[in-house]
Protein backbone atom coordinates (compact mmCIF):
# COMPACT_ATOMS: atom_id res chain seq x y z
CA UNK A 1 0.00 0.00 0.00
CA UNK A 2 2.74 2.20 0.78
CA UNK A 3 5.12 1.59 -2.81
CA UNK A 4 3.57 3.61 -5.17
CA UNK A 5 -0.09 5.34 -6.75
CA UNK A 6 -1.72 2.82 -8.96
CA UNK A 7 -1.53 3.02 -12.71
CA UNK A 8 -5.28 4.35 -13.56
CA UNK A 9 -4.03 5.58 -17.70
CA UNK A 10 -5.12 2.09 -19.01
CA UNK A 11 -8.02 2.09 -17.43
CA UNK A 12 -9.36 4.90 -18.62
CA UNK A 13 -8.17 4.49 -22.25
CA UNK A 14 -10.26 1.53 -21.84
CA UNK A 15 -13.35 3.60 -21.05
CA UNK A 16 -12.88 6.03 -23.78
CA UNK A 17 -12.53 3.40 -26.31
CA UNK A 18 -15.53 1.96 -25.13
CA UNK A 19 -17.33 5.10 -25.39
CA UNK A 20 -15.86 5.82 -28.95
CA UNK A 21 -17.11 2.13 -30.42
CA UNK A 22 -20.50 2.26 -28.64
CA UNK A 23 -23.60 3.44 -31.13
CA UNK A 24 -25.86 6.91 -30.71
CA UNK A 25 -25.19 10.02 -28.32
CA UNK A 26 -24.23 8.55 -24.96
CA UNK A 27 -24.28 11.61 -22.03
CA UNK A 28 -24.11 11.44 -18.28
CA UNK A 29 -27.89 11.64 -16.97
CA UNK A 30 -27.09 15.18 -15.34
CA UNK A 31 -26.53 16.99 -18.69
CA UNK A 32 -29.59 19.14 -19.51
CA UNK A 33 -31.43 18.32 -22.73
CA UNK A 34 -33.98 21.30 -23.58
CA UNK A 35 -35.71 20.50 -27.27
CA UNK A 36 -35.67 24.93 -27.88
CA UNK A 37 -31.86 24.66 -27.58
CA UNK A 38 -30.06 23.65 -30.78
CA UNK A 39 -27.76 20.62 -30.17
CA UNK A 40 -29.31 20.11 -26.58
CA UNK A 41 -28.30 17.05 -25.59
CA UNK A 42 -24.17 18.27 -26.54
CA UNK A 43 -21.94 17.96 -24.06
CA UNK A 44 -18.27 18.19 -22.97
CA UNK A 45 -15.94 17.17 -20.25
CA UNK A 46 -12.81 16.15 -18.81
CA UNK A 47 -12.94 12.37 -18.12
CA UNK A 48 -8.95 12.19 -16.24
CA UNK A 49 -5.73 14.19 -15.73
CA UNK A 50 -2.66 12.23 -16.26
CA UNK A 51 -1.02 11.67 -13.71
CA UNK A 52 -2.80 13.14 -10.90
CA UNK A 53 -3.19 12.15 -7.27
CA UNK A 54 -5.84 14.06 -4.85
CA UNK A 55 -4.69 13.80 -1.59
CA UNK A 56 -6.78 14.17 1.44
CA UNK A 57 -5.94 16.52 4.56
CA UNK A 58 -8.55 16.25 7.09
CA UNK A 59 -11.84 17.07 5.07
CA UNK A 60 -10.25 18.94 2.20
CA UNK A 61 -8.73 17.56 -0.60
CA UNK A 62 -6.60 18.98 -3.39
CA UNK A 63 -6.12 17.30 -6.86
CA UNK A 64 -2.04 17.63 -6.92
CA UNK A 65 -0.91 17.13 -10.87
CA UNK A 66 2.48 17.22 -12.54
CA UNK A 67 3.69 20.60 -14.24
CA UNK A 68 3.41 18.64 -17.67
CA UNK A 69 0.62 16.15 -18.34
CA UNK A 70 -1.95 15.48 -20.53
CA UNK A 71 -6.36 15.95 -20.48
CA UNK A 72 -8.64 13.29 -21.76
CA UNK A 73 -11.48 14.80 -22.42
CA UNK A 74 -15.19 13.32 -23.58
CA UNK A 75 -18.21 15.17 -25.32
CA UNK A 76 -20.83 14.76 -28.03
CA UNK A 77 -22.56 16.99 -30.38
CA UNK A 78 -25.31 15.42 -31.98
CA UNK A 79 -28.51 15.79 -30.38
CA UNK A 80 -31.23 13.98 -30.42
CA UNK A 81 -34.00 16.88 -30.84
CA UNK A 82 -32.62 19.52 -32.47
CA UNK A 83 -34.65 22.71 -32.48
CA UNK A 84 -34.90 26.03 -34.62
CA UNK A 85 -34.81 29.55 -33.66
CA UNK A 86 -38.34 31.34 -33.51
CA UNK A 87 -39.61 27.85 -34.85
CA UNK A 88 -43.37 27.99 -35.33
CA UNK A 89 -46.11 25.43 -35.15
CA UNK A 90 -45.82 24.57 -39.09
CA UNK A 91 -41.98 25.08 -39.46
CA UNK A 92 -40.14 22.23 -40.22
CA UNK A 93 -36.41 22.09 -39.13
CA UNK A 94 -33.57 19.65 -41.01
CA UNK A 95 -29.81 19.31 -39.67
CA UNK A 96 -27.80 20.13 -43.02
CA UNK A 97 -24.51 19.61 -40.92
CA UNK A 98 -23.14 19.60 -37.65
CA UNK A 99 -19.30 19.99 -36.80
CA UNK A 100 -16.42 20.68 -34.41
CA UNK A 101 -14.85 23.66 -34.91
CA UNK A 102 -12.11 23.29 -32.10
CA UNK A 103 -11.59 20.74 -28.85
CA UNK A 104 -9.56 23.46 -27.02
CA UNK A 105 -7.89 23.41 -23.04
CA UNK A 106 -7.05 26.56 -21.27
CA UNK A 107 -4.90 26.22 -17.51
CA UNK A 108 -6.28 29.90 -16.46
CA UNK A 109 -7.57 31.17 -19.67
CA UNK A 110 -3.93 30.74 -21.51
CA UNK A 111 -4.52 27.97 -24.42
CA UNK A 112 -2.52 24.74 -23.83
CA UNK A 113 -3.57 22.83 -26.65
CA UNK A 114 -6.27 21.83 -29.42
CA UNK A 115 -8.06 18.94 -31.00
CA UNK A 116 -11.11 18.50 -33.40
CA UNK A 117 -13.12 15.46 -31.46
CA UNK A 118 -14.63 15.57 -28.37
CA UNK A 119 -13.04 12.71 -27.19
CA UNK A 120 -9.45 14.00 -27.44
CA UNK A 121 -6.11 13.98 -25.43
CA UNK A 122 -4.51 17.49 -24.74
CA UNK A 123 -1.16 18.31 -23.64
CA UNK A 124 -0.52 21.12 -20.99
CA UNK A 125 2.81 22.48 -20.11
CA UNK A 126 4.85 24.51 -17.88
CA UNK A 127 1.35 24.66 -14.99
CA UNK A 128 2.90 26.20 -11.53
CA UNK A 129 0.91 26.36 -8.50
CA UNK A 130 -3.26 26.31 -8.54
CA UNK A 131 -4.23 25.92 -11.71
CA UNK A 132 -7.82 26.27 -13.39
CA UNK A 133 -7.85 23.87 -16.39
CA UNK A 134 -10.62 24.13 -18.14
CA UNK A 135 -12.06 22.40 -21.55
CA UNK A 136 -13.71 24.68 -24.16
CA UNK A 137 -15.78 22.32 -27.00
CA UNK A 138 -17.25 24.99 -29.92
CA UNK A 139 -19.63 23.55 -32.08
CA UNK A 140 -21.15 24.36 -35.66
CA UNK A 141 -24.59 23.45 -36.58
CA UNK A 142 -26.48 24.75 -39.95
CA UNK A 143 -29.97 24.24 -39.63
CA UNK A 144 -32.34 24.76 -42.84
CA UNK A 145 -36.09 25.95 -41.71
CA UNK A 146 -39.17 25.86 -44.13
CA UNK A 147 -42.36 27.03 -43.70
CA UNK A 148 -45.07 26.03 -45.15
CA UNK A 149 -45.29 28.35 -47.81
CA UNK A 150 -42.04 27.04 -48.78
CA UNK A 151 -39.35 29.47 -48.18
CA UNK A 152 -36.51 28.33 -46.27
CA UNK A 153 -33.96 29.99 -44.42
CA UNK A 154 -30.25 28.33 -43.52
CA UNK A 155 -28.87 29.42 -40.38
CA UNK A 156 -25.41 28.12 -38.57
CA UNK A 157 -25.42 28.18 -35.06
CA UNK A 158 -22.38 28.09 -32.97
CA UNK A 159 -22.22 27.31 -29.36
CA UNK A 160 -19.17 26.73 -26.85
CA UNK A 161 -19.49 24.00 -24.45
CA UNK A 162 -16.94 24.19 -21.08
CA UNK A 163 -15.63 21.67 -17.94
CA UNK A 164 -13.66 23.00 -15.65
CA UNK A 165 -11.28 21.19 -12.78
CA UNK A 166 -9.23 22.98 -9.60
CA UNK A 167 -5.87 21.27 -9.28
CA UNK A 168 -2.49 22.24 -8.28
CA UNK A 169 0.65 21.83 -9.83
CA UNK A 170 3.62 20.19 -8.08
CA UNK A 171 6.97 18.72 -8.29
CA UNK A 172 9.63 17.75 -6.34
CA UNK A 173 13.13 19.73 -7.28
CA UNK A 174 16.32 18.72 -6.22
CA UNK A 175 16.90 22.44 -4.56
CA UNK A 176 13.31 20.68 -2.52
CA UNK A 177 15.58 18.51 -1.01
CA UNK A 178 18.74 18.80 1.07
CA UNK A 179 21.18 16.11 2.30
CA UNK A 180 23.27 15.72 4.88
CA UNK A 181 26.13 12.62 5.24
CA UNK A 182 27.73 12.02 8.43
CA UNK A 183 30.17 9.07 9.14
CA UNK A 184 29.74 7.27 12.46
CA UNK A 185 32.15 4.89 14.05
CA UNK A 186 30.78 1.75 12.37
CA UNK A 187 28.13 2.77 10.41
CA UNK A 188 26.89 5.43 8.21
CA UNK A 189 24.41 8.17 8.91
CA UNK A 190 21.67 10.59 6.24
CA UNK A 191 19.62 13.28 7.21
CA UNK A 192 17.16 14.36 4.58
CA UNK A 193 14.90 17.38 4.24
CA UNK A 194 12.41 16.70 1.79
CA UNK A 195 9.10 18.56 0.73
CA UNK A 196 6.08 17.37 2.92
CA UNK A 197 4.26 15.96 -0.53
CA UNK A 198 7.53 13.28 -0.62
CA UNK A 199 6.14 9.34 -0.91
CA UNK A 200 9.59 7.58 -1.20
CA UNK A 201 13.01 8.36 -1.22
CA UNK A 202 15.69 5.31 -2.56
CA UNK A 203 19.16 4.89 -2.40
CA UNK A 204 21.84 3.26 -4.30
CA UNK A 205 21.44 0.46 -1.95
CA UNK A 206 18.67 -0.72 -3.12
CA UNK A 207 17.01 1.10 0.41
CA UNK A 208 14.03 3.08 0.56
CA UNK A 209 12.11 5.30 2.66
CA UNK A 210 8.39 5.37 2.53
CA UNK A 211 6.38 8.35 3.76
CA UNK A 212 3.23 6.38 4.56
CA UNK A 213 0.77 6.79 2.49
CA UNK A 214 -2.15 4.77 1.44
CA UNK A 215 -3.01 4.99 -1.89
CA UNK A 216 -6.95 3.90 -3.26
CA UNK A 217 -8.97 4.36 -7.04
CA UNK A 218 -12.41 5.75 -6.95
CA UNK A 219 -14.80 7.30 -9.70
CA UNK A 220 -15.38 11.01 -9.30
CA UNK A 221 -19.27 11.97 -8.40
CA UNK A 222 -21.47 12.51 -11.03
CA UNK A 223 -20.90 9.10 -13.40
CA UNK A 224 -23.25 6.61 -12.19
CA UNK A 225 -26.00 7.28 -14.43
CA UNK A 226 -26.06 7.61 -18.67
CA UNK A 227 -28.37 8.01 -21.07
CA UNK A 228 -28.37 7.37 -25.03
CA UNK A 229 -30.14 9.27 -27.02
CA UNK A 230 -31.01 8.06 -31.25
CA UNK A 231 -33.67 9.66 -33.11
CA UNK A 232 -36.54 10.54 -30.61
CA UNK A 233 -36.16 7.34 -28.11
CA UNK A 234 -34.33 7.84 -24.90
CA UNK A 235 -32.47 4.52 -23.16
CA UNK A 236 -30.38 3.74 -20.07
CA UNK A 237 -26.76 2.36 -21.74
CA UNK A 238 -23.58 1.02 -20.17
CA UNK A 239 -21.78 3.83 -18.82
CA UNK A 240 -18.07 4.34 -18.47
CA UNK A 241 -15.71 5.91 -15.56
CA UNK A 242 -12.73 6.97 -15.35
CA UNK A 243 -10.52 6.50 -12.06
CA UNK A 244 -8.72 8.95 -9.87
CA UNK A 245 -6.01 8.21 -7.59
CA UNK A 246 -6.58 9.09 -3.94
CA UNK A 247 -3.78 9.55 -1.38
CA UNK A 248 -4.41 9.38 2.49
CA UNK A 249 -2.21 9.94 5.26
CA UNK A 250 -1.88 6.56 7.15
CA UNK A 251 0.32 6.67 10.24
CA UNK A 252 2.93 7.97 11.85
CA UNK A 253 6.73 8.76 10.30
CA UNK A 254 7.99 7.58 7.58
CA UNK A 255 9.17 3.68 7.06
CA UNK A 256 12.12 2.08 6.14
CA UNK A 257 11.98 -0.75 3.50
CA UNK A 258 8.43 -1.90 4.49
CA UNK A 259 9.72 -3.29 7.55
CA UNK A 260 7.38 -1.74 10.93
CA UNK A 261 10.32 -2.75 12.99
CA UNK A 262 12.91 -0.35 11.86
CA UNK A 263 11.28 2.91 12.68
CA UNK A 264 12.54 4.55 15.66
CA UNK A 265 9.69 7.04 16.82
CA UNK A 266 10.13 10.31 17.46
CA UNK A 267 14.07 10.39 16.92
CA UNK A 268 14.62 7.72 19.66
CA UNK A 269 17.61 6.33 17.91
CA UNK A 270 19.21 9.49 18.24
CA UNK A 271 19.23 8.67 21.91
CA UNK A 272 20.35 5.91 22.69
CA UNK A 273 23.73 7.25 22.78
CA UNK A 274 26.90 4.43 22.51
CA UNK A 275 24.55 1.75 21.25
CA UNK A 276 24.91 2.98 17.58
CA UNK A 277 27.19 -0.48 16.85
CA UNK A 278 24.77 -2.65 18.78
CA UNK A 279 22.28 -2.22 16.80
CA UNK A 280 22.08 -5.09 14.50
CA UNK A 281 19.18 -3.89 11.83
CA UNK A 282 21.33 -2.63 9.10
CA UNK A 283 18.59 0.59 8.50
CA UNK A 284 16.84 2.43 10.75
CA UNK A 285 14.89 5.50 10.21
CA UNK A 286 14.84 8.04 12.89
CA UNK A 287 12.45 11.40 12.26
CA UNK A 288 10.95 14.30 14.40
CA UNK A 289 7.23 14.85 14.59
CA UNK A 290 5.42 17.33 12.72
CA UNK A 291 1.84 18.85 13.56
CA UNK A 292 -0.74 16.49 14.29
CA UNK A 293 -3.94 15.87 11.86
CA UNK A 294 -7.31 14.15 11.99
CA UNK A 295 -7.32 11.15 9.57
CA UNK A 296 -9.25 11.60 6.57
CA UNK A 297 -12.96 10.74 6.27
CA UNK A 298 -13.31 8.29 3.35
CA UNK A 299 -16.51 6.91 1.53
CA UNK A 300 -18.07 4.08 2.68
CA UNK A 301 -16.84 1.63 0.29
CA UNK A 302 -13.22 2.44 1.20
CA UNK A 303 -11.90 0.37 4.16
CA UNK A 304 -8.36 1.67 4.74
CA UNK A 305 -6.50 0.92 8.27
CA UNK A 306 -5.97 4.75 9.59
CA UNK A 307 -4.62 6.37 13.02
CA UNK A 308 -6.98 8.17 14.90
CA UNK A 309 -4.35 11.00 14.06
CA UNK A 310 -1.27 11.38 11.52
CA UNK A 311 1.48 13.56 11.23
CA UNK A 312 3.85 14.54 8.21
CA UNK A 313 7.24 14.96 8.28
CA UNK A 314 9.52 17.06 5.86
CA UNK A 315 12.92 16.10 7.81
CA UNK A 316 14.21 12.16 8.49
CA UNK A 317 17.01 10.55 9.31
CA UNK A 318 18.47 7.11 9.12
CA UNK A 319 21.25 4.74 9.92
CA UNK A 320 22.98 2.57 7.96
CA UNK A 321 26.04 -0.25 9.06
CA UNK A 322 28.96 -0.05 7.19
CA UNK A 323 28.18 -2.47 4.89
CA UNK A 324 27.78 0.10 1.71
CA UNK A 325 29.82 3.03 1.14
CA UNK A 326 28.93 6.24 1.95
CA UNK A 327 28.82 7.75 -1.52
CA UNK A 328 26.25 5.04 -1.87
CA UNK A 329 23.76 7.58 -0.11
CA UNK A 330 25.41 10.87 -1.58
CA UNK A 331 22.24 10.81 -4.68
CA UNK A 332 18.75 9.76 -2.65
CA UNK A 333 16.07 9.78 -6.01
CA UNK A 334 12.85 11.58 -3.97
CA UNK A 335 9.37 10.56 -5.27
CA UNK A 336 6.55 12.86 -4.85
CA UNK A 337 2.80 12.26 -4.41
CA UNK A 338 2.09 12.36 -7.98
CA UNK A 339 3.09 9.39 -9.83
CA UNK A 340 6.21 9.69 -11.83
CA UNK A 341 7.43 12.48 -10.42
CA UNK A 342 10.68 12.15 -9.35
CA UNK A 343 14.29 14.26 -8.58
CA UNK A 344 17.82 13.43 -7.68
CA UNK A 345 19.23 15.63 -5.20
CA UNK A 346 22.81 15.20 -5.19
CA UNK A 347 25.19 16.14 -1.97
CA UNK A 348 28.56 18.27 -2.51
CA UNK A 349 31.19 16.87 -0.25
CA UNK A 350 31.70 20.10 1.60
CA UNK A 351 28.11 18.63 3.36
CA UNK A 352 29.91 15.92 4.83
CA UNK A 353 30.93 15.50 8.21
CA UNK A 354 32.23 13.20 10.62
CA UNK A 355 30.59 12.66 13.50
CA UNK A 356 31.75 10.37 16.36
CA UNK A 357 30.16 9.41 20.11
CA UNK A 358 31.81 11.55 22.82
CA UNK A 359 34.47 9.98 24.96
CA UNK A 360 34.05 11.28 28.73
CA UNK A 361 36.51 10.96 31.44
CA UNK A 362 36.39 12.00 35.32
CA UNK A 363 38.89 12.38 38.16
CA UNK A 364 38.69 14.16 41.71
CA UNK A 365 40.65 17.12 42.28
CA UNK A 366 38.97 17.80 45.65
CA UNK A 367 37.49 15.96 48.67
CA UNK A 368 35.59 17.68 51.42
CA UNK A 369 32.97 17.14 54.23
CA UNK A 370 30.36 18.68 51.42
CA UNK A 371 30.96 16.90 48.34
CA UNK A 372 33.41 15.90 45.65
CA UNK A 373 34.99 18.33 43.05
CA UNK A 374 35.21 16.14 39.74
CA UNK A 375 37.42 17.16 36.21
CA UNK A 376 35.92 15.87 33.30
CA UNK A 377 36.87 15.82 29.76
CA UNK A 378 34.71 15.81 26.65
CA UNK A 379 36.83 14.77 23.72
CA UNK A 380 35.04 12.93 20.58
CA UNK A 381 36.64 9.48 19.63
CA UNK A 382 39.20 11.60 16.96
CA UNK A 383 40.73 13.57 19.99
CA UNK A 384 38.68 17.00 19.38
CA UNK A 385 37.21 18.77 21.91
CA UNK A 386 33.59 18.72 22.57
CA UNK A 387 32.61 22.57 22.65
CA UNK A 388 29.09 22.43 22.83
CA UNK A 389 26.14 20.57 24.47
CA UNK A 390 25.46 19.30 27.83
CA UNK A 391 26.91 17.06 29.95
CA UNK A 392 24.83 15.50 32.79
CA UNK A 393 26.82 13.67 35.68
CA UNK A 394 24.91 11.50 38.02
CA UNK A 395 25.81 9.42 41.30
CA UNK A 396 24.84 8.22 44.05
CA UNK A 397 21.35 10.25 44.59
CA UNK A 398 22.64 13.25 43.03
CA UNK A 399 22.42 14.62 39.21
CA UNK A 400 24.31 18.04 37.95
CA UNK A 401 24.23 18.93 34.59
CA UNK A 402 26.76 21.57 33.35
CA UNK A 403 26.70 23.48 29.73
CA UNK A 404 29.78 23.15 27.64
CA UNK A 405 31.44 26.49 26.05
CA UNK A 406 33.77 26.79 23.12
CA UNK A 407 36.39 28.24 26.00
CA UNK A 408 36.46 25.52 27.73
CA UNK A 409 37.95 23.41 25.16
CA UNK A 410 35.73 20.48 26.20
CA UNK A 411 37.26 20.63 29.94
CA UNK A 412 35.56 21.74 33.39
CA UNK A 413 35.16 20.98 36.99
CA UNK A 414 31.53 20.13 38.57
CA UNK A 415 31.18 19.33 42.44
CA UNK A 416 28.95 16.18 43.61
CA UNK A 417 27.33 16.94 46.72
CA UNK A 418 28.47 13.39 47.61
CA UNK A 419 31.40 11.96 49.81
CA UNK A 420 33.34 8.69 49.18
CA UNK A 421 32.24 8.62 45.19
CA UNK A 422 34.20 5.94 43.44
CA UNK A 423 31.55 5.88 40.37
CA UNK A 424 29.87 8.09 38.35
CA UNK A 425 27.64 8.49 35.34
CA UNK A 426 28.51 10.82 32.62
CA UNK A 427 25.94 11.81 29.67
CA UNK A 428 26.41 13.76 26.59
CA UNK A 429 23.35 15.48 24.99
CA UNK A 430 24.61 17.62 22.05
CA UNK A 431 23.04 21.03 21.73
CA UNK A 432 23.06 20.93 17.88
CA UNK A 433 22.46 17.52 15.93
CA UNK A 434 24.62 16.46 12.89
CA UNK A 435 21.68 16.19 10.76
CA UNK A 436 20.57 19.68 11.79
CA UNK A 437 21.03 22.55 9.73
CA UNK A 438 23.13 25.43 10.29
CA UNK A 439 25.08 22.92 12.74
CA UNK A 440 28.20 24.72 13.53
CA UNK A 441 30.80 22.00 12.80
CA UNK A 442 34.54 22.43 14.03
CA UNK A 443 36.93 20.56 11.63
CA UNK A 444 34.03 18.75 10.28
CA UNK A 445 33.69 16.97 13.31
CA UNK A 446 30.64 16.39 15.65
CA UNK A 447 30.47 14.81 18.92
CA UNK A 448 26.94 12.75 18.76
CA UNK A 449 25.06 11.68 22.43
CA UNK A 450 26.84 8.92 24.79
CA UNK A 451 26.69 7.54 27.99
CA UNK A 452 29.68 6.38 29.59
CA UNK A 453 30.34 4.87 33.29
CA UNK A 454 33.43 5.75 35.22
CA UNK A 455 34.18 3.80 38.00
CA UNK A 456 37.37 3.87 40.93
CA UNK A 457 37.60 7.19 40.32
CA UNK A 458 41.12 8.72 40.37
CA UNK A 459 42.42 11.71 42.28
CA UNK A 460 44.52 14.89 40.50
CA UNK A 461 45.50 15.73 43.82
CA UNK A 462 47.19 13.48 46.98
CA UNK A 463 44.93 12.85 49.42
CA UNK A 464 45.69 12.27 53.18
CA UNK A 465 44.48 9.00 53.04
CA UNK A 466 45.99 8.23 50.02
CA UNK A 467 49.61 9.28 51.21
CA UNK A 468 48.56 6.74 54.48
CA UNK A 469 47.94 4.02 52.09
CA UNK A 470 51.47 4.98 49.92
CA UNK A 471 53.37 4.92 53.27
CA UNK A 472 51.82 1.26 54.28
CA UNK A 473 52.52 0.12 51.19
CA UNK A 474 55.92 1.62 50.58
CA UNK A 475 56.83 -0.77 54.70
CA UNK A 476 54.94 -3.67 53.42
CA UNK A 477 57.02 -3.65 50.29
CA UNK A 478 60.24 -2.94 52.07
CA UNK A 479 60.57 -4.40 55.12
CA UNK A 480 60.99 -8.44 54.22
CA UNK A 481 63.62 -6.83 52.06
CA UNK A 482 65.53 -5.22 54.84
CA UNK A 483 65.04 -8.08 57.20
CA UNK A 484 66.62 -10.72 54.27
CA UNK A 485 69.43 -8.26 53.45
CA UNK A 486 69.81 -8.01 57.28
CA UNK A 487 70.17 -11.86 57.89
CA UNK A 488 72.58 -12.13 54.95
CA UNK A 489 75.11 -9.45 56.54
CA UNK A 490 74.61 -11.26 60.26
CA UNK A 491 75.51 -14.85 58.23
CA UNK A 492 78.25 -12.88 56.17
CA UNK A 493 79.90 -11.26 59.44
CA UNK A 494 78.84 -7.95 58.43
CA UNK A 495 80.64 -8.70 55.19
CA UNK A 496 77.93 -7.52 52.66
CA UNK A 497 76.39 -4.43 54.28
CA UNK A 498 78.97 -3.43 56.94
CA UNK A 499 75.93 -2.89 59.34
CA UNK A 500 76.79 -6.21 61.63
CA UNK A 501 79.79 -6.64 63.61
CA UNK A 502 80.24 -9.80 65.90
Amino acid sequence: MFRAPPAIEAWNDRELNRYNNSSGSQYPARVASTESLVANTSYVEIFAINPSTVVHNGSQTTQYVRPNGTVRTIGAYNGSALGCANKTETDSCIIESASVNAVGLYANGTRQDTATSPTAELQYRNLTGPTTLTVRLSLSVTVNQTADSGESNTTTYNRTLRDSRQVTAYEVTASDATVSLANHRNSTGVSLTVPNLWRSVAFETGDVVYSRWRFYTRSPPGWAQWNTSSGTNVSSTQRVRPLQVHAIPARRGPLANLDQHSLAADAQFFEVGDDYERIQRDFVVSYRKGPEANKAPLPVDVRLNQSATHTRTERFALRANDTHPLSAYRSPAVHSIVRGDTTESRLSTSAVVDAYPANMSATVVNRTTNGTTLAVTVRSTRGYPVDFGNVTVTALNSTRTHTLGPGERGTFTITIPERGLDQVVLTYQPKYYWWEQGNPVVSNVVATERTTTVEWLGSSVPQFTDILDLVVVTVLWFLPLGLLLYGFDVWTNGRLLGIYSA
